[in-house]
């Protein structure tokens, strides 16, 4: 079996000839940082011309010892490899080009080399620079092209039967109590509702957050995980990707995204995505239907930051994920999501 490099200081040159098929000559680590899973650039140098690209994008498992088996735990760095090496080509929507993926069984060792997206003129920080509703819209165009192509799929049996149900990971239940003990007091109602409701109902509202067609999600469509190619949104960050129902992904793009002046726009902005999977070819679920998951999938992100704020600065900061959770706070009180959950338990 191929040995993985275990840190970016591991990569060998002879390597890199190998896995990329190329007269690789020298390369040099010239960043390495660490988020959820290891990251880090290299410049290569070739003997003569390559349609090879002078740099690459590396992921690979974090330095962290206890995030490291976070991420073995959770399998994020083995799903994302297969992504890439499976359906990185194959999806119809941008993603980072992958020259190369790998992992283990255990998904303890993987790497992926990927297209270095600034290299290729991608820009970041999308809803900063690109925000508006013709922005959000492409997004919801994106999202339809990609959850139309997979729409209750019989790969799911098949050759894709590697895609699971997103997971429930049991660390969520003491991070909600920590975030309740240390942020309640400077949080609005709806925080700690949503908390409480959580955590006496935590498979309740799992095994809802499955009810619906199921297709391909990428399930962390946060403004940090979108680039944009030209005018095209595109994703990155497939570590969470999962079969589940679509609205786990436009639920949580609306509800983390939308600023307070555009919240009244939601009913027509799932219309808008109903109508765009009616043109990729899917009889789209209804008005009402959308907007009840719409309602619960709000829940979801919202317990995405909260475990995220409870691990202090170790994921992101502190006042970050803070200034996060106020519009999904605003999003969750606009929606009726813990009323509605609630109601569907």
């Amino acid at each position: 079996m191929l040995q993985l490099p275990k840190d970016p200081t591991a990569i060998d040159t002879r390597w890199l000839a190998d896995v990329l098929d190329a007269p690789v000559t020298a390369h040099r680590l010239v960043d390495a940082h660490a988020g959820t899973t290891g990251r880090a650039v290299i410049e290569l140098d070739y003997a003569g011309a390559t349609s090879l690209p002078p740099r690459l994008f590396v992921k690979l498992p974090p330095a962290d010892e206890l995030q490291r088996a976070f991420v073995t735990s959770s399998g994020m760095g083995r799903r994302e490899a297969l992504f890439y090496g499976q359906l990185g080509a194959e999806v119809p929507v941008r993603v980072p080009h992958c020259y190369f993926a790998a992992s283990d069984d255990s998904g303890e060792e993987y790497i992926m080399l990927l297209e270095h997206l600034e290299d290729s003129g991608c820009s970041f920080q999308n809803t900063s620079k690109h925000y508006g509703l013709a922005y959000v819209r492409d997004v919801l165009t994106e999202f339809a092209r990609l959850h139309a192509a997979y729409w209750n799929s019989p790969r799911f049996a098949r050759d894709l039967d590697w895609i699971e149900a997103p997971m429930q990971h049991e660390i969520a239940v003491g991070l909600v109590h920590s975030a309740l003990e240390q942020f309640a007091d400077g949080m609005p109602p709806v925080f700690t509702a949503m908390a409480e409701l959580y955590l006496v109902h935590t498979d309740e509202i799992h095994r809802l957050w499955q009810q619906g067609t199921p297709t391909l999600i990428h399930g962390d469509a946060h403004d940090a995980n979108l680039f944009m190619d030209g005018g095209r949104p595109g994703f990155l960050d497939w570590a969470v990707l999962a079969r589940a129902p679509a609205m786990r992904d436009v639920g949580y793009f609306l509800a983390g995204t939308l600023r307070p002046e555009h919240r009244e726009q939601l009913p027509q902005l799932l219309d808008f995505y109903r109508g765009q999977l009616r043109e990729n070819g899917v009889s789209p679920p209804s008005h009402e239907e959308v907007w009840r998951q719409c309602q619960w999938h709000a829940g979801y992100v919202w317990l995405g930051a909260t475990v995220t704020l409870a691990m202090g600065d170790a994921w992101q900061p502190v006042n970050y994920m803070q200034s996060s959770l106020q519009k999904l706070h605003g999003a969750l009180d606009y929606l009726g999501s813990v009323e509605a959950i609630r109601a569907a338990l």
